[in-house]
Protein backbone atom coordinates (compact mmCIF):
# COMPACT_ATOMS: atom_id res chain seq x y z
CA UNK A 1 0.00 0.00 0.00
CA UNK A 2 1.21 3.27 -0.86
CA UNK A 3 1.89 5.85 1.60
CA UNK A 4 0.59 9.22 1.69
CA UNK A 5 2.73 12.04 0.60
CA UNK A 6 4.67 14.52 3.19
CA UNK A 7 3.85 17.14 3.83
CA UNK A 8 4.21 21.06 5.20
CA UNK A 9 1.29 20.35 7.88
CA UNK A 10 3.11 17.71 9.52
CA UNK A 11 3.21 17.44 13.27
CA UNK A 12 0.43 19.74 13.39
CA UNK A 13 -2.43 19.05 16.22
CA UNK A 14 -6.09 18.16 15.35
CA UNK A 15 -8.66 17.43 17.38
CA UNK A 16 -12.22 15.32 16.64
CA UNK A 17 -15.28 15.46 18.34
CA UNK A 18 -17.95 12.69 17.64
CA UNK A 19 -19.82 10.22 19.97
CA UNK A 20 -19.23 7.80 17.16
CA UNK A 21 -16.53 6.01 17.86
CA UNK A 22 -16.38 4.12 15.03
CA UNK A 23 -16.25 7.28 12.73
CA UNK A 24 -13.79 8.95 15.44
CA UNK A 25 -11.48 5.98 15.27
CA UNK A 26 -11.97 6.01 11.51
CA UNK A 27 -10.52 10.22 11.21
CA UNK A 28 -7.86 9.25 13.84
CA UNK A 29 -6.29 6.95 11.44
CA UNK A 30 -6.60 8.45 8.14
CA UNK A 31 -5.19 11.64 9.73
CA UNK A 32 -2.11 10.23 10.74
CA UNK A 33 -1.49 8.78 7.58
CA UNK A 34 -1.38 12.45 6.85
CA UNK A 35 1.64 13.13 9.37
CA UNK A 36 -1.06 14.84 11.43
CA UNK A 37 -1.35 14.29 15.79
CA UNK A 38 -4.99 14.05 16.47
CA UNK A 39 -6.55 13.68 19.57
CA UNK A 40 -9.79 11.68 19.73
CA UNK A 41 -13.01 12.27 22.15
CA UNK A 42 -16.98 11.96 23.11
CA UNK A 43 -16.83 14.73 25.87
CA UNK A 44 -17.95 18.24 24.93
CA UNK A 45 -16.30 18.79 28.15
CA UNK A 46 -12.80 17.31 27.68
CA UNK A 47 -12.82 19.05 24.43
CA UNK A 48 -13.27 22.81 25.99
CA UNK A 49 -10.34 21.84 28.27
CA UNK A 50 -7.99 20.48 25.15
CA UNK A 51 -9.07 24.03 23.68
CA UNK A 52 -8.03 26.40 26.39
CA UNK A 53 -4.81 24.13 27.24
CA UNK A 54 -3.14 23.28 24.19
CA UNK A 55 -3.69 25.04 20.27
CA UNK A 56 -5.18 22.65 17.45
CA UNK A 57 -4.99 23.75 13.88
CA UNK A 58 -7.65 22.21 12.88
CA UNK A 59 -11.01 20.78 14.96
CA UNK A 60 -13.56 18.46 13.78
CA UNK A 61 -16.44 18.44 15.54
CA UNK A 62 -19.53 16.29 14.84
CA UNK A 63 -22.81 18.38 15.29
CA UNK A 64 -24.77 16.23 16.74
CA UNK A 65 -22.15 15.12 19.96
CA UNK A 66 -22.99 15.36 22.84
CA UNK A 67 -27.16 15.41 22.00
CA UNK A 68 -28.90 17.08 18.75
CA UNK A 69 -26.82 20.28 17.79
CA UNK A 70 -25.06 20.11 20.79
CA UNK A 71 -21.95 20.49 18.65
CA UNK A 72 -22.63 23.90 17.84
CA UNK A 73 -22.17 25.04 21.69
CA UNK A 74 -18.74 23.32 20.96
CA UNK A 75 -18.20 25.33 18.22
CA UNK A 76 -18.85 28.80 19.70
CA UNK A 77 -16.76 28.04 22.53
CA UNK A 78 -13.95 27.16 19.80
CA UNK A 79 -14.36 30.18 17.82
CA UNK A 80 -14.28 32.21 21.20
CA UNK A 81 -11.34 30.67 23.23
CA UNK A 82 -9.29 29.66 20.07
CA UNK A 83 -10.20 31.58 17.35
CA UNK A 84 -7.28 30.60 14.82
CA UNK A 85 -8.15 27.04 15.06
CA UNK A 86 -9.78 26.22 11.54
CA UNK A 87 -13.43 24.40 12.95
CA UNK A 88 -14.70 22.13 10.77
CA UNK A 89 -18.52 20.89 11.46
CA UNK A 90 -19.16 17.31 10.69
CA UNK A 91 -23.10 15.58 10.44
CA UNK A 92 -24.98 12.96 9.85
CA UNK A 93 -28.11 14.47 8.45
CA UNK A 94 -28.47 15.91 5.42
CA UNK A 95 -30.22 19.70 6.52
CA UNK A 96 -29.71 22.29 5.07
CA UNK A 97 -30.73 24.34 8.58
CA UNK A 98 -27.85 22.27 9.92
CA UNK A 99 -25.40 23.92 7.25
CA UNK A 100 -26.58 27.22 7.92
CA UNK A 101 -26.40 27.22 11.65
CA UNK A 102 -22.66 25.64 10.87
CA UNK A 103 -21.32 28.45 9.44
CA UNK A 104 -22.96 31.07 11.21
CA UNK A 105 -21.62 29.81 14.08
CA UNK A 106 -18.07 30.38 12.23
CA UNK A 107 -17.30 26.60 10.58
CA UNK A 108 -14.92 27.18 7.74
CA UNK A 109 -16.87 24.07 6.53
CA UNK A 110 -19.68 21.79 6.83
CA UNK A 111 -19.23 18.14 6.00
CA UNK A 112 -22.01 15.19 5.32
CA UNK A 113 -20.84 11.90 6.85
CA UNK A 114 -20.71 9.79 4.29
CA UNK A 115 -18.22 7.81 2.37
CA UNK A 116 -18.18 9.59 -1.21
CA UNK A 117 -17.11 13.01 1.50
CA UNK A 118 -14.15 11.24 2.97
CA UNK A 119 -11.70 12.54 0.27
CA UNK A 120 -12.80 15.81 0.50
CA UNK A 121 -12.87 15.95 4.35
CA UNK A 122 -9.24 14.56 4.27
CA UNK A 123 -8.21 16.88 1.89
CA UNK A 124 -9.88 19.84 3.54
CA UNK A 125 -8.51 19.21 6.98
CA UNK A 126 -4.93 18.73 5.21
CA UNK A 127 -5.50 22.42 3.51
CA UNK A 128 -6.46 23.85 6.35
CA UNK A 129 -3.57 22.97 8.61
CA UNK A 130 -1.25 23.35 5.92
CA UNK A 131 -2.70 27.22 5.06
CA UNK A 132 -2.07 28.37 9.03
CA UNK A 133 1.14 26.78 8.86
CA UNK A 134 2.14 28.77 6.05
CA UNK A 135 0.99 31.98 7.79
CA UNK A 136 2.84 31.27 10.67
CA UNK A 137 5.77 30.71 8.38
CA UNK A 138 5.00 34.25 6.51
CA UNK A 139 4.41 35.91 9.95
CA UNK A 140 7.95 34.70 11.06
CA UNK A 141 8.98 35.23 7.85
CA UNK A 142 7.92 39.20 8.54
CA UNK A 143 9.12 39.42 11.33
CA UNK A 144 12.99 38.53 10.64
CA UNK A 145 12.78 40.71 7.94
CA UNK A 146 11.50 43.68 10.44
CA UNK A 147 14.54 42.76 12.09
CA UNK A 148 17.06 42.67 9.44
CA UNK A 149 15.67 45.89 8.35
CA UNK A 150 16.06 47.96 11.55
CA UNK A 151 19.80 46.37 11.94
CA UNK A 152 20.41 47.29 7.92
CA UNK A 153 19.61 51.11 8.86
CA UNK A 154 21.32 51.35 12.30
CA UNK A 155 24.47 49.94 10.46
CA UNK A 156 23.87 51.87 7.07
CA UNK A 157 24.08 54.93 10.03
CA UNK A 158 26.61 54.38 11.85
CA UNK A 159 28.92 53.98 8.60
CA UNK A 160 27.65 57.26 7.13
CA UNK A 161 28.38 58.72 10.85
CA UNK A 162 32.11 57.20 10.44
CA UNK A 163 32.81 58.20 7.00
CA UNK A 164 31.66 62.39 8.21
CA UNK A 165 33.67 61.51 11.07
CA UNK A 166 36.42 61.11 8.89
CA UNK A 167 35.77 63.95 6.51
CA UNK A 168 35.90 66.45 10.01
CA UNK A 169 39.63 65.13 11.27
CA UNK A 170 41.03 65.28 7.09
CA UNK A 171 39.34 68.81 7.45
CA UNK A 172 40.36 69.93 10.45
CA UNK A 173 37.01 70.62 11.91
CA UNK A 174 35.87 67.40 13.85
CA UNK A 175 35.36 69.98 16.56
CA UNK A 176 33.78 73.31 14.84
CA UNK A 177 30.24 71.47 12.78
CA UNK A 178 28.51 70.63 16.06
CA UNK A 179 27.17 73.53 17.86
CA UNK A 180 27.84 76.32 15.57
CA UNK A 181 31.27 78.26 13.81
CA UNK A 182 33.27 77.39 17.07
CA UNK A 183 31.48 75.23 18.71
CA UNK A 184 31.18 77.74 21.74
CA UNK A 185 29.20 76.99 24.63
CA UNK A 186 26.08 79.53 25.38
CA UNK A 187 25.22 79.54 28.81
CA UNK A 188 23.01 82.23 30.46
CA UNK A 189 23.99 82.81 34.11
CA UNK A 190 21.14 84.41 36.51
CA UNK A 191 22.29 85.90 39.76
CA UNK A 192 21.16 88.85 41.71
CA UNK A 193 24.34 89.27 42.92
CA UNK A 194 27.03 90.96 41.14
CA UNK A 195 30.29 89.91 42.71
CA UNK A 196 29.10 86.54 42.68
CA UNK A 197 27.78 86.39 39.01
CA UNK A 198 31.05 87.36 38.04
CA UNK A 199 32.82 85.30 40.06
CA UNK A 200 30.91 82.36 38.70
CA UNK A 201 31.74 83.56 35.24
CA UNK A 202 35.12 83.74 35.41
CA UNK A 203 35.16 79.78 35.75
CA UNK A 204 34.31 79.61 32.63
CA UNK A 205 36.20 81.53 30.11
CA UNK A 206 35.68 82.37 26.53
CA UNK A 207 38.85 80.57 25.64
CA UNK A 208 37.91 77.25 26.64
CA UNK A 209 34.52 77.24 24.69
CA UNK A 210 32.21 79.34 26.98
CA UNK A 211 30.13 82.33 26.01
CA UNK A 212 28.84 83.09 29.17
CA UNK A 213 26.36 85.71 29.47
CA UNK A 214 24.89 87.22 33.11
CA UNK A 215 21.44 88.36 34.22
CA UNK A 216 20.87 90.44 37.39
CA UNK A 217 17.47 89.16 37.67
CA UNK A 218 14.21 86.81 36.37
CA UNK A 219 13.13 89.54 34.57
CA UNK A 220 16.31 90.12 32.13
CA UNK A 221 16.91 87.01 32.10
CA UNK A 222 13.42 86.50 29.68
CA UNK A 223 14.45 89.28 27.37
CA UNK A 224 17.64 88.00 27.22
CA UNK A 225 16.68 84.39 26.76
CA UNK A 226 14.87 85.30 23.69
CA UNK A 227 18.59 87.19 22.17
CA UNK A 228 20.52 84.41 22.97
CA UNK A 229 18.70 80.78 22.65
CA UNK A 230 20.91 79.84 25.71
CA UNK A 231 22.25 75.99 25.50
CA UNK A 232 22.46 76.12 29.56
CA UNK A 233 20.26 78.75 31.68
CA UNK A 234 22.42 78.43 35.24
CA UNK A 235 19.45 79.70 37.71
CA UNK A 236 20.76 80.68 41.63
CA UNK A 237 17.60 79.83 43.99
CA UNK A 238 16.33 81.87 45.19
CA UNK A 239 15.76 85.32 43.24
CA UNK A 240 14.60 88.72 44.62
CA UNK A 241 11.88 89.38 41.56
CA UNK A 242 10.62 85.74 40.64
CA UNK A 243 10.83 81.83 41.50
CA UNK A 244 13.58 80.63 40.27
CA UNK A 245 11.20 77.73 38.56
CA UNK A 246 8.91 79.85 36.89
CA UNK A 247 12.60 81.94 35.56
CA UNK A 248 13.28 78.66 34.47
CA UNK A 249 9.88 77.81 32.23
CA UNK A 250 9.81 80.91 30.84
CA UNK A 251 13.52 80.63 29.87
CA UNK A 252 12.84 76.85 28.19
CA UNK A 253 9.76 78.59 26.30
CA UNK A 254 12.01 80.34 24.24
CA UNK A 255 14.90 78.10 24.48
CA UNK A 256 13.00 74.32 24.60
CA UNK A 257 16.57 72.48 23.94
CA UNK A 258 18.18 74.50 26.96
CA UNK A 259 19.66 72.78 29.69
CA UNK A 260 18.15 74.23 33.21
CA UNK A 261 20.40 74.33 36.35
CA UNK A 262 19.20 75.80 39.84
CA UNK A 263 21.89 76.50 41.99
CA UNK A 264 21.49 76.74 45.84
CA UNK A 265 24.48 79.07 47.09
CA UNK A 266 25.33 78.10 51.24
CA UNK A 267 22.57 80.01 53.22
CA UNK A 268 25.41 80.46 56.37
CA UNK A 269 29.35 80.02 56.65
CA UNK A 270 29.78 76.34 57.58
CA UNK A 271 26.89 75.42 55.49
CA UNK A 272 25.89 73.25 52.18
CA UNK A 273 23.49 74.60 48.91
CA UNK A 274 21.96 72.32 46.26
CA UNK A 275 22.61 71.91 42.74
CA UNK A 276 19.78 70.29 40.49
CA UNK A 277 18.97 70.10 36.60
CA UNK A 278 15.42 70.22 35.65
CA UNK A 279 14.23 68.27 33.63
CA UNK A 280 10.59 68.42 33.17
CA UNK A 281 8.53 67.01 36.18
CA UNK A 282 12.02 65.53 36.76
CA UNK A 283 14.98 66.74 39.26
CA UNK A 284 18.35 65.47 39.00
CA UNK A 285 20.51 66.23 42.01
CA UNK A 286 24.15 67.53 40.34
CA UNK A 287 25.87 68.34 43.83
CA UNK A 288 23.60 67.34 46.72
CA UNK A 289 26.15 69.54 49.27
CA UNK A 290 27.01 72.93 47.08
CA UNK A 291 29.80 74.84 48.86
CA UNK A 292 32.04 76.96 46.10
CA UNK A 293 31.78 77.94 42.79
CA UNK A 294 34.23 75.66 41.79
CA UNK A 295 31.81 72.32 42.16
CA UNK A 296 29.98 73.78 39.23
CA UNK A 297 32.81 73.40 36.52
CA UNK A 298 32.71 69.59 36.41
CA UNK A 299 28.98 68.86 36.16
CA UNK A 300 29.00 72.35 33.50
CA UNK A 301 31.65 70.69 31.36
CA UNK A 302 29.68 67.22 31.43
CA UNK A 303 26.28 69.17 30.48
CA UNK A 304 28.27 70.83 27.68
CA UNK A 305 29.74 67.80 26.65
CA UNK A 306 26.76 65.83 26.16
CA UNK A 307 25.00 69.03 24.67
CA UNK A 308 28.19 68.61 22.01
CA UNK A 309 27.44 64.91 21.55
CA UNK A 310 23.12 65.67 21.12
CA UNK A 311 23.85 68.46 18.15
CA UNK A 312 26.78 66.22 16.46
CA UNK A 313 24.45 63.43 16.36
CA UNK A 314 21.46 66.00 15.10
CA UNK A 315 23.96 67.17 12.48
CA UNK A 316 24.61 63.60 11.33
CA UNK A 317 20.61 62.99 11.00
CA UNK A 318 19.86 65.81 9.14
CA UNK A 319 23.01 64.73 7.20
CA UNK A 320 22.07 61.11 6.94
CA UNK A 321 18.42 62.20 5.96
CA UNK A 322 20.00 64.76 3.00
CA UNK A 323 21.89 62.18 1.07
CA UNK A 324 19.44 59.26 1.84
CA UNK A 325 15.62 60.94 1.27
CA UNK A 326 14.96 58.61 -1.51
CA UNK A 327 15.93 55.55 0.43
CA UNK A 328 14.53 56.57 3.46
CA UNK A 329 10.99 57.22 1.95
CA UNK A 330 10.98 53.37 0.17
CA UNK A 331 12.73 52.44 3.84
CA UNK A 332 9.68 53.37 5.17
CA UNK A 333 7.19 52.88 2.48
CA UNK A 334 8.70 48.86 3.57
CA UNK A 335 8.38 49.22 7.29
CA UNK A 336 4.91 50.22 7.34
CA UNK A 337 3.57 47.36 5.17
CA UNK A 338 5.36 44.91 7.25
CA UNK A 339 3.50 46.71 10.63
CA UNK A 340 0.60 46.46 8.43
CA UNK A 341 0.88 43.06 7.85
CA UNK A 342 2.34 41.83 10.95
CA UNK A 343 -0.71 43.65 12.74
CA UNK A 344 -3.38 42.13 10.67
CA UNK A 345 -2.08 38.61 10.93
CA UNK A 346 -2.11 39.15 15.10
CA UNK A 347 -5.79 39.61 15.10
Amino acid sequence: MASEPTNIAAGQEVLVVDKDEKVARGLQTLLARLGLVVTVTSDPVRATDLLINKFFTVALFDVDTPSVAGGLDLLKFAREKSPLTTVIVMTARKAFDIGVAGFRGGAADVIVKEPDTVRYLKDRVLAAASELMALSDRNTLLEEVSEVHEEFLRRMRDLFRQRLDMEDRLLGREETQTGGPSDVCSVLLVNDDVDAGAQLAALFPKENGWNVTVAQSGGESMDLANQLRPQIVLVKDPLPDLPARMVVNTVKTSAPDAVAILYQPPPSPGTAGEVKMIEGNRVIVLVPAYRSPAELVEPMTEIREGIRQKLKERRYLQAFRQSNLDFLQRYNSIRQKIQIALARARR
